[in-house]
């Protein structure tokens, strides 16, 4: 495996840094240094490969919104919390969890919103 000495990357580096990489969030001298990783480490290219494929069936899995009523009705509550009762933040967590049992795969998505207050 190559070692990060003379601006090369290792695989342990790679690993920590998948998300960000695949995201498109790393400094560009990172995200070259590990394209280029990828592109001379079979390992480290199956493993990005397997993430690609995982994020793409999520993404086909998980394409169901809620509706605009909804929607508008939450942001809507969310306004009048941040204009009238001192609201410091307002976060969102969505967690995805997939499992497989054989060819069978399934994926469960959870969204969560955080009201924080001043």
């Amino acid at each position: 495996m190559p070692s990060r000495e003379g601006g090369c990357t290792s695989c342990d580096e790679m690993l920590a840094h998948l998300q960000a990489f695949l995201d498109h969030e790393c400094e560009q001298s990172v995200s070259e240094r590990l394209a280029r990783h990828v592109a001379e480490c079979e390992h480290c290219a199956q493993i990005a490969d397997a993430e690609q494929h995982l994020r793409a069936i999520i993404r086909s899995r998980c394409a169901e919104q809620a509706p605009p009523e909804l929607r508008a009705r939450v942001l809507g509550r969310l306004a009048v919390l941040r204009g009238t009762s001192g609201v410091a933040s307002v976060s969102r967590m969505t967690s995805t969890t997939v499992s497989r049992d054989g060819s069978r795969v399934t994926v469960t998505r959870t969204s969560s919103m955080r009201v924080e207050r001043e």
